[in-house]
């Protein structure tokens, strides 16, 4: 059986009449006159083999062929439009769009402050962040769904290009805590404290772990928080203490709170990084340099650090 021959034309005309309900609608809606719209129904019938309106006292009624019909057509329309809108994207990523995918850890804070500067000077331009785990930031960045990710990667992924950069470690604590009397807090001056823990798989967690077992440490271990805003809320609010890095301490940290180098620096690490053979678009270099400007910028900010007391 020969297959219909569909135009676009056509079919586009048969939709617009199913949403308007008139000819007429649809004709202003394609911008020709009433009998355009007519020919190209009379046509596409005609292709189709069946009918697909009957007049009712002046009324085009769709026949069950074609609500059928209709039906497909808007499925098929669907498609199409996710493929313009998939067009769309890589044109504005080529002349200036550009999604970057976070870690909690830069999402919340530091990136918007970064965007927040970078964004006056490209107006003309779409930026999407989005914050998610890091081994979804990981998938983004494979899948060219970002084209820049910022994550915790334990090794080496020879699917992405990655640059690592490190970060060092505070102690958070509450004003009128004690230990504020010092210009760098020691992992011994943990023993006993109240302290305020990320989940268990938490890079920083697990170094911090691994010290104060490893020197036989034992601090209070009450509250289990899953991001660093958290925990310095709870310090702001008495619960205990808390080890973060400089750009969540420093973000989160407020009036309440006073900041102290931690001795021995567990640095935490992080990458940045963005697919594998596809070269960045000039958007995207200028936003890694002005992120590693910024970067420079909150990490180089020194607490004043002193011997121990004896």
């Amino acid at each position: 059986m020969k297959l219909p021959h569909l135009r676009d034309k056509q079919v586009l005309a048969f939709k617009l009449v199913m949403e308007c309900g008139t000819v007429s609608g649809a004709a202003r809606r394609m911008l020709i006159a009433q009998p355009g719209v007519t020919r190209l129904l009379k046509q596409l019938e005609h292709d189709l083999g069946f009918h697909l309106f009957e007049r009712v006292r002046g009324r085009l009624i769709p026949t069950p062929e074609a609500c059928l019909f209709h039906r497909e057509v808007q499925r098929v329309w669907t498609g199409i439009d996710h493929l313009r809108d998939t067009a769309r994207r890589i044109r504005e990523r080529e002349i200036g769009g550009l999604r970057i995918s976070a870690m909690p850890l830069l999402g919340i804070t530091f990136l918007p402050d970064v965007l927040a500067e970078f964004a006056p000077d490209h107006p003309d331009t779409r930026i999407e962040l989005a914050t998610f785990r890091s081994e979804q930031v990981v998938e983004d960045v494979i899948t060219q769904r970002s084209d820049l990710g910022f994550a915790i990667v334990a090794d080496n992924d020879d699917r992405v290009n990655s640059e690592h950069f490190r970060l060092d470690s505070l102690c958070v604590l509450p004003n009128k805590h004690p230990l504020t009397a010092r210009e760098r807090i020691y992992a011994e001056d943990l023993q006993d404290q109240t302290l305020i823990c990320f989940e268990p798989q938490d890079p920083l967690r697990r170094a911090l772990d691994g010290l104060l077992e490893e020197k036989g440490i034992q601090p209070c271990r009450r509250i289990e928080v899953s991001l660093a805003l958290q925990a310095a809320r709870l310090v702001a609010r008495g619960g205990g203490l808390a080890i973060l890095d400089p750009i969540s301490a420093r973000a989160f940290g407020g009036d309440s709170l006073t900041l102290c180098p931690f001795e021995p620096n567990l640095g935490e690490d992080f990458a940045l990084l963005t697919p594998r053979d596809q070269p960045l678009s000039r958007l995207a270099r200028d936003f890694v340099a002005a992120f590693r400007q910024g970067f420079e910028q909150v990490t180089s900010i020194q607490l004043p650090v002193a011997e121990r007391p004896a």
